[in-house]
């Protein structure tokens, strides 16, 4: 419920979220995303670099039912990890689905992926 216990709450298609929830059973997800089995993904290591939720999966607080935002083929992964200071953003800024790049984005994202110490396909 770490998304929902803040954005539709009370949604009537969120029924079997919170039903799930109530009586400890977890729901059989439709897959929205996939990717290859041979490809390992951790959000964990995105986020902790800087990289927002919405860079890949769109502005899910807008989204009643969720959606494939982007395609995810690899030429989409390549370019941010060839490039990430187009996409990365301050730690505290990752979850704010409201976030808004700079105008100086290129130059501040260049400064966070020295700080991060983000590694590039270059």
């Amino acid at each position: 419920m770490t998304c929902h216990s803040q954005l539709y709450t009370d949604a009537p298609i969120l029924a079997p979220v919170r039903q799930s929830l109530a009586i400890d059973t977890p729901l059989k997800w439709k897959r929205v995303n996939y990717v290859p089995d041979f490809v390992f993904f951790n959000h964990g290591i995105h986020v902790n670099r800087g990289i927002g939720c919405s860079e890949c999966h769109g502005q899910v607080d807008k989204m009643p039912l969720t959606w494939k935002s982007q395609t995810l083929y690899m030429k989409f992964c390549i370019g941010c990890h060839s490039d990430p200071a187009k996409f990365i953003r301050p730690r505290n800024e990752v979850f704010n689905l409201e976030w808004q790049r700079p105008p100086n984005q290129y130059a501040q994202g260049q400064k966070l992926v020295k700080e991060y110490h983000v590694n590039t396909t270059n």
